[in-house]
């Protein structure tokens, strides 16, 4: 007999390099032990990153996508919440490595959107057998984000959430932190240019997808497909105003709402004479001024199989 007759041809195994963390919702490094035994249970080569603070991920992930271990890594999963997907976003960027979910977070909102299976086990099958997709993400002062962002008043509420309440209330602590805030917000006055037309308003919401909070939409004509931003600015100042658009985004009738301007641009500039904070995909970023667009390279990752492919 030939010894060619006797050579096994086996698929290459599939080399993931698991970012997760271990503080989101209700992880815990146990679940992160049981999503990477999946994961080699199903054939795959895994090598496990557990991020113990902010920025962590974004290290991690730009090493694996742009170092030495770039070509052996064939994917770069997110374990965690949209902070998480984000700094591997900004990691991965303009690289060929593809990202894949795991939502293990408190706010899950890119799974949500997508489809990504909330279940972690579930969200592995779509990591092992989904499709790769190119995705357009926004940009802020060098910074890209996947989802939203913020500036104004949910941004001085994600800069006050406390991350000790968030872990033990989810969703809950922000809306207590907002109302907490409401009083003592400054309200500050904001300069926008939206594709160079100007206006002024208290808050501004950048969409790169519609949802804001679970299924609550600021900007619900957002797509990441699209190569424009969408752009929901609330022109009232004051905690009843802000509270009135709380009922209308709540209602879905904040967009009929004589001050709230809804566009979608190419650019948009924001300033203020006075320190104003920036959020994106729910984490604190900065301050003012910024200038917000889509980011010229996609971010390539792995979503659920369309039915029927």
């Amino acid at each position: 007999m030939n010894n060619a007759d006797n050579l096994r041809y086996e698929k290459p195994r599939l080399s993931i390099m698991l970012i997760a963390n271990p503080t989101a919702g209700k992880a815990g490094e146990k679940k992160i032990c049981q999503v990477a035994d999946y994961l080699r249970d199903e054939g795959a080569s895994v090598d496990v990153c557990i991020t113990r603070k902010r920025g962590d991920a974004l290290e991690a992930a730009t090493k694996a996508a742009r170092g030495s271990q770039a070509k052996k890594t064939d994917c770069i999963a997110a374990a965690g919440g949209d902070g998480t997907i984000n700094e591997v976003v900004n990691g991965i960027a303009g690289s060929s490595v593809p990202m894949g979910v795991i939502p293990l977070g408190t706010v899950n909102l890119f799974a949500l959107e997508t489809g990504i299976p909330m279940d972690a086990l579930k969200a592995c099958d779509v990591i092992l057998r989904g499709e790769v997709k190119e995705v357009r993400v926004g940009m802020v002062n060098g910074r890209r984000f996947m989802l939203m962002a913020g500036v104004g008043f949910d941004a001085d509420v994600v800069y006050r959430l406390h991350l000790g309440l968030k872990r033990k209330l989810g969703r809950l602590s922000y809306v207590l932190t907002g109302l907490g805030r409401l009083a003592g917000y400054s309200y500050n006055r904001l300069s926008i240019e939206l594709d160079g037309e100007a206006m002024e308003g208290y808050s501004v919401i950048i969409g790169n997808m519609k949802y804001y909070g679970g299924r609550l939409s600021i900007t619900p004509l957002a797509d990441f497909e699209k190569e424009k931003l969408d752009v929901c600015v609330f022109k009232g100042r004051g905690a009843f105003n802000m509270l009135r658009y709380a009922w209308g985004v709540f209602n879905k009738r904040h967009l009929l709402y004589d001050d709230v301007e809804y566009r979608t641009v190419m650019t948009l500039k924001v300033s203020s004479n006075k320190k104003t904070y920036i959020q994106i995909d729910g984490d604190t970023f900065g301050t003012l001024p910024a200038e917000f667009k889509k980011a010229r390279e996609t971010v390539r990752v792995i979503l659920p199989a369309v039915s029927g492919n």
